[in-house]
């Protein structure tokens, strides 16, 4: 199994824990249309981690909103929990075109490789 340590090296680049009110739009798990309100919780360059009320389908685009500079991004459903956290849902988005800029937040260089 791997260590926390191996799993924060894995990553490209740096997280934030942060509450963003956001828009999306997308497919659900069902066909039908999620459109509303969710939050971001943990933003980073590449993607985020979502809470929602609506269960978006797993490989779907959805459209992210920003609540506050209403910048809109493409992203793409990456990760789907097993069941519902508090009557939410958190679900892991990858941006189709990472922007230092989306969240608001100046994130480190990313670091090259050895």
């Amino acid at each position: 199994m791997a260590t926390e340590l191996q799993l924060r090296e894995k990553r490209r680049g740096e997280r934030v824990l942060i509450r963003i009110p956001i828009e999306i739009k997308g497919v659900g798990q069902d066909g039908s249309t999620v459109n509303g309100p969710a939050e971001a919780v943990v933003v980073s360059r590449y993607g985020a981690l979502l809470r929602t009320t609506a269960l978006p389908k797993k490989g779907s685009d959805l459209t992210i909103t920003h609540g506050f500079s209403k910048e809109v991004e493409k992203f793409k459903v990456v990760w789907l929990p097993e069941k519902q956290s508090d009557g939410g849902w958190d679900v892991g988005v990858e941006a189709g075109n990472p922007r230092e800029d989306f969240w608001g937040i100046r994130f480190p260089p990313a670091s090259p490789k050895p």
